[in-house]
């Protein structure tokens, strides 16, 4: 179920892709489940991080962004990581 915040952005329109950056679509679409197993494991490298989990993956997902050439210098500032 979608928290009711989600719910006033749709019903605002403030999420039309046609509108936004391609990376910013892509953190839309970035939604997803994670293997209790595997939440485990990543929980545990955060901790060794001294990071939440929720920003190590959101490390990791820029970094590769960055690394594939999907993110130049400005993008990079509005992901706000």
């Amino acid at each position: 179920m979608a928290s009711k915040k989600y719910q006033e952005m749709q019903a605002s329109g403030e999420t039309a892709k046609t509108q936004q950056p391609k990376h910013k679509q892509l953190i839309k679409m970035l939604t997803f489940r994670v293997v209790p197993a595997y939440y485990k494991e990543i929980e545990k490298v955060a901790n060794h991080q001294d990071k939440t989990v929720s920003k190590l993956i959101r490390t990791y997902i820029k970094e590769g962004m960055k690394r594939d050439g999907e993110l130049t210098d400005s993008e990079e500032k509005s992901l706000g990581v």
